[in-house]
């Protein structure tokens, strides 16, 4: 389980974070893809809560496999790329850690060549009056749930999470994989996190 305790990412501002490159940005909330009707609401938006985001017509819904996990799917590879994974993670009001403990514990899990360490990109900024941190990481990558590397790293691979702080706890998005199907994702996963918004 990630570090439950609470940490305020300061706003808007340099900071740093496990020697992460950060820059401020604020995501527009312009052309944001309405939630559809029943029927086809499934195949292009998830809800939770009283919150919905949209989501790219071509990932494919998977069951969740485990209780904290609200929503997961499967994103195609792009061209001669594996598979990517989209989990959007919700562990209770105060719980699953801060975006400062989150971005460390994922640092610790990406490696660069030689076994250096692996700088991330974090930028901040507001979605519908909710904070949020995004940090990208690139490398060789040992996944894991809790603190540090579990089992082989795989090389290549690219880490994009965004971690939403909503009224009733954090909301932690991930797009993982290779890292040209990552790329290939980008736009839909930041749709998905800017489109993220009361119902």
């Amino acid at each position: 389980m990630p570090d439950p305790t609470p940490t305020r990412l300061p706003m808007n501002r340099t900071a740093t974070i496990a020697c992460a490159t950060l820059v401020a940005f604020s995501l527009p909330l312009s052309a944001q893809p309405a939630a559809s009707a029943s029927g086809a609401a499934a195949a292009s938006s998830f809800s939770f809560r009283h919150y919905t985001a949209p989501v790219p017509p071509d990932w494919q819904p998977v069951p969740p496999s485990s209780g904290f996990r609200v929503a997961q799917y499967r994103a195609p590879g792009a061209a001669a790329a594996g598979d990517g994974e989209v989990i959007v993670f919700f562990f209770g009001r105060g719980q699953g850690g801060s975006a400062a403990a989150n971005i460390e514990r994922w640092a610790s899990q990406f490696s660069g060549p030689d076994g250096a360490a692996v700088r991330p990109r974090v930028e901040t900024g507001v979605v519908h009056g909710m904070p949020v941190t995004t940090a990208e990481l690139s490398g060789s990558y040992a996944r894991g749930i809790g603190a540090g590397p579990v089992g082989a790293a795989r090389q290549g691979q690219t880490l994009r999470a965004a971690v939403l702080e909503s009224p009733d706890g954090n909301v932690i998005f991930q797009l993982h994989g290779d890292s040209g199907t990552v790329e290939h994702h980008r736009a839909g996963f930041d749709a998905m996190v800017r489109g993220f918004a009361p119902r």
